[in-house]
């Protein structure tokens, strides 16, 4: 399980921004600031939308030039693409599909239908993890208070 001070594994994801589908890698964004990655269980699930909603208008990603924000979930492009148009997201959507990425961070859960646990890693240009956050039950409510702690995190790395 990935924590707060470990090096966060890098990758390389097929992903959609809504419009084009593209491969990203972590270590491309983090030389260029922050990167915030929100694991969710699938498109179009209600407890998702919400988070990923927050996450998009808290405007943490519009305004500032240094921090990038990726969606991940089991989902393929397509889904994603259609989930980011109906739902308004601004950010890239990126396919975990056979998990790898889940499982490096510790998130993955076989117990779980989507297989993946609701999680948000503040990784800062180091690809050191500044925050972490994982849901003790996907099924729960979305709680600002998390999005607001991931903020006051990214807050405080700054000068």
């Amino acid at each position: 399980m990935v924590g707060t001070g470990d090096i966060a594994p890098d990758f390389t994801l097929r992903g959609t921004d809504g419009q084009l589908l593209s491969q990203y890698t972590l270590s491309e964004y983090t030389d260029e600031g922050f990167v915030i990655l929100s694991f969710y269980m699938n498109d179009f699930s209600p407890v998702c939308s919400d988070q990923m909603c927050d996450l998009d208008d808290i405007d943490l990603f519009q305004f500032e030039e240094d921090v990038t924000m990726f969606g991940i979930s089991p989902d393929y492009v397509y889904s994603h693409r259609e989930y980011s148009r109906q739902k308004g997201i601004t950010f890239p959507l990126l396919s975990d599909t056979k998990f790898e990425v889940s499982k490096a961070y510790g998130v993955h859960d076989e117990g779980l239908d989507s297989g993946v646990r609701r999680a948000l890693f503040l990784v800062d240009s180091d690809r050191v993890v500044q925050y972490r956050w994982v849901a003790e039950d996907n099924w729960e409510a979305w709680d600002h208070e998390t999005t607001e702690a991931l903020k006051e995190a990214l807050d405080g790395l700054r000068p």
